[in-house]
């Protein structure tokens, strides 16, 4: 058995802790494709399908589905490309910026929550080695 600090068994514990947050934060219209590409707007900002396709890890016609269902809804808007005519831009309206943001905090109050009864040096602890893990991953 790998020892606790080992880089394989914290490789094991970040295998299995991140379905399990996936399990805890539900799905539905709230959750999953939508909400990463809202998110990814609302952070990036306007970007063309190609960009979204390339950030989300899908294919153009995956996103260009969501983008249709979500600009029938109101929450985006599809324009043409500055320089480039043959390219369109989606761009977030303020109600779908706000809607993101409102998501946002309900999943970190949630998450939030985790932590209760850990303590303070432990939770310092997490957020540099978290910290030090996303720096290498973006």
């Amino acid at each position: 058995m790998a020892k606790p600090s080992s880089p394989k068994h914290l490789a094991d514990l970040i295998d299995r802790l991140a379905p399990a947050l996936r399990r805890t934060q539900g799905s539905g219209t709230d959750r999953g494709p939508r909400v990463a590409l809202l998110a990814c707007l609302a952070d990036e900002g306007p970007s063309t399908m190609r960009d979204l396709a390339t950030h989300l890890h899908v294919s153009p016609q995956a996103v260009t589905g969501l983008v249709d269902q979500l600009e029938a809804e109101g929450l985006l808007a599809r324009e043409r490309h500055p320089t480039d005519r043959r390219k369109t831009v989606i761009r977030l309206n303020d109600h779908a910026r706000d809607n993101v943001k409102a998501a946002r905090a309900v999943r970190t109050d949630g998450l939030s929550n985790l932590f209760d009864g850990i303590p303070k040096e432990d939770r310092a602890a997490f957020a540099r080695v978290a910290k030090t893990l996303l720096d290498r991953l973006t």
